[in-house]
């Protein structure tokens, strides 16, 4: 059983390591496909690609077979009279050939597909092959399905149901407004660095190609740079370091069972001391002594590794609803012939690990002479070498078990740090659920503001409903937009860099709403950047940044984008994490978002809607889709959530390697408190004789029972000064998931210091009971 916890722990975690990091993308030649990116501003800023730049590559670049670009979003889909919001990518055509990935009926999209003015066709995820030339009605337009994917397909997003053709007017396409995912695949025989130098040198002359175009110019000004990953790299992104140091974590556990099952052949070695004298001296030989301890070893291997895979294929079942939503290739994890061989090669080398202990003992000098010595009378086992073997296998379980246990506590502690930082807002009583108006529904940008402002006076008459609001993004829900903004009062030198802030576009009610806090000022009213104030209000850093000495009421900024006018901050509300709750807010300039182009910076068809409640936030769902079905039946209510549950999936992540540590630290603690008793309870049952001897002589039970202890706890002593020292060497590998707490954080490693020293305690304490009460005159006549 003890082996089974550790090989089943390490396959479950290896499913998860091979699934994510070590197997191929499912594509053709794998190896080849590479993600297209750039870095700006001193490599602050990461860039996707811009339309100017996918056309410049693809013309140019002689490094790869083959460029491509896709764009996540979401779509109004028409499905029997009832409006769905499906996931969607917009890829260029040859996005599919790019990844070598072919539909399963019907084709691909065509290269004159991704032009303005071209059919609108579709290709979709569906199994049914009858839908090929049918129309559907995707954000009120209809468009021909022309091809079906495989099941299961969806790079980069796995939910994506439709793709779209991405289309460029190359007359019209800039160099500067970067916004698509870039793919490409690299031709036989080269590599990311030469295609890396081809793309810098492009980048370099952009400047000479296009002098009147100012883009090239302003692209030179921020060193842009490619940035040119393996794909599975791109895909993986972060999460390698976590999920390798959760492999390794399951493998600590694995070597602390080890040890145990290591002990415990030991002691049935060496209580099997007259029976292995007895066939020495009928003439077996070493080797067939030898061989009976390996086959017991390898018996005991085959066992646990075959209930090790049975637990690792429940555990993975069980665990796969509750991983975290951010972490990639969750399709593609499974028990497969890998992972079986994997749970082989592990169950094989604890075979090794633990059989080699008794061999260490009976495979050197003479074994007939050990074991007559043994069956004499004198029991090994008092011998130094034999409790320094055992020993030392209880000392490293304790030591191993402290890292562990280190590990999990600071887990525990970055995760409490990560729920205890302020996110700007109050997501109690809030729920949040995408709206789209696609211009086939409602064309004229008055009439889209028109909805959104009636849908909101519609919700603030429903009982219960505090307040309403609508944005480009809600905060934590992946949203997000930077712009390059001017401010009046300190003007742009010719050499300087820049402003860049995160903008978003909210209407009235949006803060109050989401319960950001209002410092100065005002927040956005009816009427705001229509014909009344063209309005803006700034966050805290921002305006710290640029005012710090006083004011930024009355102040005024724009956008970067020549011919816009200037916007009058009115308010200066709190930071806000609108990204992730482990960075740092960052300076945001909210735009008023009540009416088109002309009275809102970025104007955009989709919006978040918040809603502030006094009870359960999902019991308004209904509500908000009765309410947007009155004005507009084929208009669907996309992904309705409650703010609640926004901010726990933002420290998903992080529970769930702390929830991991946490199960792998409590079967490290429970095996090290078997093993302390495993041994304290043999060496009391070897002492016997000497126990009873002490009895006799005088020896109180008190005094008995802290000779036991103090033996147990100077085995958890030691283990826990060689712990703590590997935990502090490993300190660095952990500190790079950790938040808001040191990797070696003082308090965290005293507190498991303690809580293994009373482990010890514990273990030793019922050998302790039961040594001092050994009745001297049994123990001398059993002698």
């Amino acid at each position: 059983t003890t082996l089974a916890l550790g090989i089943g722990a390490n396959t479950a975690v290896f499913t998860l390591v091979d699934g994510v990091l070590i197997s191929p993308l499912p594509f053709e030649d794998s190896d080849r496909l590479v993600s297209l990116q750039h870095l700006g501003r001193e490599g602050r800023d990461e860039l996707p690609v811009s339309d100017g730049l996918f056309l410049l590559y693809k013309e140019q670049v002689g490094s790869v077979d083959g460029i491509a670009l896709h764009v996540a979003a979401e779509v109004n889909l028409m499905a029997e009279a009832e409006p769905r919001r499906i996931s969607t990518q917009y890829v260029t055509p040859g996005f599919f050939e790019v990844l070598g990935v072919h539909p399963s009926h019907g084709r691909t999209f065509l290269e004159e597909e991704g032009r303005p003015g071209a059919e609108p066709v579709v290709m979709l995820s569906r199994r049914d092959p009858d839908v090929l030339g049918r129309t559907l009605d995707v954000n009120g337009a209809s468009r021909r399905v022309v091809g079906v994917m495989p099941e299961g397909f969806g790079h980069p997003d796995r939910n994506a149901r439709l793709w779209l053709p991405y289309a460029i007017d190359p007359a019209r396409a800039p160099l500067a407004a970067f916004g698509a995912g870039g793919i490409a695949r690299l031709s036989a025989g080269s590599t990311i660095e030469a295609l890396h130098t081809e793309l810098s040198g492009l980048i370099s002359r952009l400047p000479q190609r296009f002098p009147e175009d100012g883009a090239a110019a302003f692209l030179a000004e921020v060193n842009l740079r490619p940035l040119v990953l393996p794909l599975k790299e791109a895909t993986v992104g972060d999460v390698s370091t976590t999920l390798w140091i959760l492999l390794g974590t399951v493998g600590f556990v694995l070597l602390i069972a080890c040890a145990n099952v290591a002990n415990l052949l030991l002691v049935r070695a060496e209580s099997r001391q007259r029976e292995l004298a007895l066939r020495i001296a009928v003439g077996a030989g070493r080797l067939q002594v030898l061989r009976s301890f390996l086959a017991e070893s390898a018996a005991l291997a085959v066992l646990g590794g075959t209930l090790g895979a049975v637990i690792a294929s429940l555990g993975v079942r069980a665990s796969l609803g509750a991983l975290p939503a951010t972490l990639p290739r969750i399709a593609e994890i499974g028990v497969d012939l890998r992972v079986m061989a994997f749970t082989g090669i592990v169950a094989a080398g604890c075979a090794v690990f633990f059989g080699f202990f008794p061999l260490l003992r009976y495979g050197a000098g003479d074994l007939a002479d050990q074991l007559r010595e043994g069956a004499g009378g004198r029991t090994i086992s008092h011998g130094p070498r034999r409790n320094g073997l055992r020993n030392g296998l209880v000392i490293t379980q304790m030591a191993l078990a402290l890292v562990l246990l280190t590990g999990s506590g600071l887990m525990f502690r970055s995760f409490q740090a990560l729920r205890a930082v302020d996110p700007g807002f109050e997501p109690e009583g809030v729920l949040v659920a995408g709206l789209s108006v696609p211009s086939a529904e409602i064309e004229a940008w008055e009439e889209t503001a028109a909805f959104y402002r009636e849908l909101r006076e519609r919700l603030l008459a429903q009982p219960g409903v505090e307040a309403a609001g609508y944005s480009t993004g809600a905060p934590l829900t992946g949203g997000m937009s930077y712009h390059a903004v001017e401010v009046e009062d300190h003007p742009r030198g010719p050499d300087e860099m820049p402003i860049f802030a995160r903008t978003d576009n909210v209407g009235p009610g949006y803060l109050e709403a989401l319960g950001v806090r209002l410092l100065e000022g005002r927040t956005f009213q009816v009427g705001d950047g229509a014909e009344g104030v063209r309005a803006a209000v700034v966050s805290e850093s921002l305006a710290e940044m640029w005012w710090p000495e006083g004011s930024p009421l009355g102040r005024r900024l724009r956008t970067g984008y020549e011919g816009e006018g200037w916007f009058e901050i009115v308010g200066v509300v709190a930071d806000v994490h609108h990204l992730s709750l482990e960075d740092a807010p960052e300076e945001t300039i909210y735009w008023p978002s009540t009416v088109g182009p002309a009275e809102s910076p970025f104007p955009t068809r989709s919006r978040d809607v918040v809603i502030k409640t006094a009870g359960d936030p999902l019991s308004m769902v209904s509500v908000l889709r009765r309410e947007v079905r009155a004005l507009n039946p084929r208009i669907p209510v996309s992904n309705p959530r409650a703010m609640s549950a926004v901010v726990a999936d933002a420290t998903s992540r992080t529970s769930f390697t702390a929830a991991l540590l946490g199960a792998a630290s409590g079967i490290a603690l429970l095996l090290g408190l078997v093993g302390i008793y495993g041994v304290v309870s043999y060496v009391v049952s070897q002492r016997t004789r000497e126990i009873g001897v002490r009895i006799a002589l005088g020896a109180t039970a008190s005094s008995v029972r802290g000779m036991v202890v103090r033996q147990g706890l100077s085995l958890a002593g030691v283990g826990v000064g060689l712990g703590l020292l590997a935990a502090v060497a490993l300190s660095r590998v952990l500190g790079s998931i950790l938040f808001g707490v040191s990797a070696t954080d003082p308090l965290t490693y005293g507190v498991v210091a303690i809580v293994l020293v009373l482990v010890a305690a514990t273990a030793s304490w019922v050998p302790a009971r039961r040594a001092a009460g050994v009745d001297p005159s049994q123990a001398l006549r059993g002698e």
